[in-house]
């Protein structure tokens, strides 16, 4: 099996790449929340909480009724959930309707019935959030009458998940091999005890120091409601790792739901430890044998530790002249220090704890009198205990063992390129000096494993700079043209690993293994920049979200190194989906960093001539890093890409080069669909190994395809992407046979879409 799944790495690689494979957060939760109209009232909301109930009971029944659970969603709950999608930029109304249609269709409705709750449940809490937010925005504004018909609502919608507040603690295990419980903190109560604090604020007998009060316990039920769901992650993967060796179904309707959970949460992780986030999410999505408790628990606490630090600086810079402000955050770095206090406890001891937990009320108590001296010595003391705490956590990150000088002087090369490009005016000699060395080496050395002419690409246009010739012009093909040689290096020292990987020492995969991750030290910039889509009028290119590429590789990479050392059977199928991991977000960030270029030529043509000509050789290099995967997948749609982007600057078409990316990565997904067919029987290996590349090439596609289609189709895609996988894990061929079908059919719909 693992000689085949080589093979097909082998062939893969022939066919897209020897010819050069590369030639919601917490701060936006509240703008959007700060702006939205509240048209509901509280009668309207104890209906939804009503309604989510009796779909409670519903989801229990057996077998479940899809029909009378979208009756009540739809007469009772879809309009508020279709307001908090409208103002959080979400697409929960969809995520609910598919799961119904998966309890429809027979597709694991178990699994479906929990979507459903915990998406109910963000619904509810993204309510109370609006509802809190309103009221301190609108404090000084609006009547005592008015910000008690925002707080009322925010109480209602409090007692649809008042049940989950209520739970009691999990903690890690002492043996850090499961999760167990622990303490009730009795979050329902602070909860409900936060809710009286600020409805008598809201009669503003003392203003300045209500409003003061109100975004205090604004912070109580947010944060506390957070660590609710913190404590439902962890509950789930309770279940899920004691039942996984004796009730697989369980496990994994445990997994579904841990899932669910964690995006009510995500954002807080994601923002201060984006790339354990990915692993969290990756644990919540993979095999359930390879759950771990103890990796979950770390990377939570490294993000919420990342919060404490962040509202300890926010603390210092208004200690001194905004004693609101300072009093605020010191609550919330209590709040998020109370989500792993436990935890602190077991990894350090009760001293630890009992240190932390004075520190942070001297905090509360220095700010509050605005002791700035008496806050600095709390926040030290803070401070000394998370740097002991973090020490101890299991935290994923990468280790290099074998020194890479080598490529490191060469990335060094390229980032002091980097700043002497910006330099004006430029100078060349000093870009051909430290060009001259490692650096032009490394590319030479690429050139002639792909026969590419990059170093004499770089020459010319030092050459350019030199001459005067163009000079913004040739910069930029300079940094471009190196990224791809680093790209390059990247791709072909993990594909290195998997050729020889029965040939050589684990010493010398490790090395070149590190040397990709050295390489990936250049590039990353580029791979960390959010989305760029279409625009809704298809006229132009503008950002979207942030799909954290850089953090999926930086964890595909300690994945990989890990499968190198370890002794699992199937150590070699780890090494081949770790390096998809790797090689896919870098070919999807360059084709990103196409769409910002394209985006910079529309909008600056007519006012800015040069800067659109710049923008244009950007773009011109970027594409060449991925031409070959786009030509691979449809020529006729590469060649018009290459035309537009190297023609008239007035005949560029966003929707033109955006559609015909979409075609040359749709032609890569159905020859992936016929790999995974052909070998689901045959070699399970390469049927996983395919359903992985599918998915990955897909999610290039997603957003386009939202535009053109709707979120409904990019959920239920998702879902069918999710399946693929665990069909090839599992060898279920019905679930197989399905989930490509989904696939297909919504592809074909999209294609039909494109310019």
């Amino acid at each position: 099996m693992i000689a085949n799944t080589k093979a097909l790495i082998l062939v893969s690689a022939v066919i897209a790449l020897m010819s050069g494979y590369f030639i919601f957060s917490p701060d936006r939760m509240t703008v959007h929340a700060a702006t939205l109209e509240t048209t509901s009232n509280a009668e309207a909301v104890d209906t939804a909480v009503a309604a989510f109930q009796e779909i409670g009971a519903l989801r229990r029944e057996d077998p479940i009724d899809a029909d009378a659970i979208r009756n009540v969603y739809v007469n009772s709950l879809q309009a508020l959930t279709q307001q908090v999608d409208t103002d959080n930029g979400l697409t929960l109304d969809s995520d609910l309707l598919v799961a119904i249609d998966e309890i429809s269709t027979g597709n694991e409705p178990t699994l479906a019935a929990q979507v459903i709750d915990k998406t109910l449940q963000r619904v509810f809490y993204l309510t109370i959030l609006d509802r809190v937010t309103a009221a301190r925005d609108d404090f000084e504004t609006a009547s005592t009458e008015a910000l008690n018909a925002m707080w009322n609502e925010a109480a209602a919608a409090f007692e649809a998940i008042k049940g989950t507040a209520a739970r009691e603690n999990k903690v890690i295990s002492a043996d850090r091999q499961s999760i167990e419980t622990g303490d009730n903190p009795a979050l329902d109560v602070q909860v409900t005890l936060a809710f009286e604090r600020g409805r008598a604020a809201l009669n503003k007998q003392n203003p300045a120091e209500d409003l003061i009060e109100i975004k205090i316990v604004r912070q109580i039920i947010r944060l506390s409601l957070v660590r609710a769901y913190y404590i439902g992650v962890l509950r789930e993967v309770e279940g899920v790792v004691s039942n996984r060796d004796r009730d697989i179904e369980e496990a994994r309707e445990k997994q579904k739901e841990g899932e669910i959970f964690y995006r009510l949460i995500e954002e807080f992780i994601t923002r201060e430890n984006a790339t354990g986030s990915e692993l969290i999410k990756a644990q919540f999505t993979g095999n359930i044998a390879s759950v771990n408790a103890d990796a979950i628990v770390s990377e939570l606490s490294k993000g919420f530790v990342g919060r404490v630090r962040a509202e300890l600086d926010a603390n210092e810079s208004s200690i001194l002249d905004d004693r609101g402000r300072a009093m605020e955050v010191a609550e919330e770095a209590l709040l998020y220090a109370n989500m792993f206090l436990a935890d602190l406890e077991i990894r350090l001891d009760s001293n630890a704890r009992s240190e932390i937990e004075t520190a942070l009320n001297n905090l509360k108590e220095a700010s509050n009198a605005s002791d700035a001296t008496g806050a600095e010595q709390a926040r030290l003391e803070i401070d000394s205990v998370l740097m002991a705490y973090e020490q101890a956590l299991a935290i994923a990150e990468y280790e290099q063992t074998v020194e890479t000088p080598f490529v490191d002087a060469a990335v060094t090369a390229f980032q002091t390129i980097g700043s002497l490009r910006r330099q004006d005016p430029v100078d060349a000699q000093a870009i051909l000096s430290t060009y001259t060395g490692e650096l032009q080496q490394l590319t030479q050395i690429i050139d002639s494993i792909y026969r590419s002419s990059m170093d004499s690409d770089v020459l010319s246009a030092i050459d350019d700079i030199s001459n005067a010739q163009q000079v913004p012009l040739a910069a930029q093909a300079i940094d471009k043209t190196l990224q791809r040689v680093f790209a390059l290096t990247i791709y072909n020292r993990l594909t290195y690993v998997l050729d020889f990987f029965d040939d050589q020492t684990t010493g010398e995969l490790e090395l070149e293994w590190d040397r990709a991750y050295s390489a990936f030290q250049a590039i990353k910039g580029t791979v960390a920049r959010e989305n760029k889509v279409l625009t809704a009028d298809r006229q132009s290119i503008e950002s979207g979200s942030n799909p954290f590429l850089d953090s999926r590789v930086a964890l595909a990479l300690i994945d990989g190194k890990t499968a190198i050392g370890g002794t699992a059977s199937n150590s070699m199928e780890q090494l081949v989906i770790a390096r998809e991991q790797v090689i896919f977000p870098v070919v999807r960030a360059f084709l990103i960093g196409v769409l910002r270029e394209v985006e910079g030529i529309v909008e600056n043509r007519d006012r800015d001539i040069d800067e659109a000509l710049e923008k244009q050789v950007e773009g011109i290099y970027f594409y060449r890093i991925v031409e070959p995967v786009i030509a691979a997948g449809n020529p006729n749609s590469n060649a018009r890409i290459k035309t537009q982007l190297a023609g008239d600057l007035a005949v560029v078409n966003a929707d033109q080069i955006v559609s015909d990316i979409s075609r040359g990565v749709i032609g890569q997904i159905n020859s992936s669909l016929g790999i995974y067919e052909q070998s689901f029987d045959a070699d399970r290996a390469q049927a996983r190994w395919a359903a992985e590349v599918i998915a990955l090439y897909t999610q290039i596609l997603l957003p386009d395809l939202e535009l053109r289609l709707d979120a409904t189709r990019r959920v239920r895609i998702e879902n069918a992407l999710q399946d693929l996988i665990e069909a090839a894990v599992q060898g279920d061929s019905t679930k197989a046979e399905s989930a490509q079908q989904t696939i297909t059919g919504f592809i074909v719909e999209y294609e039909n879409e494109l310019n």
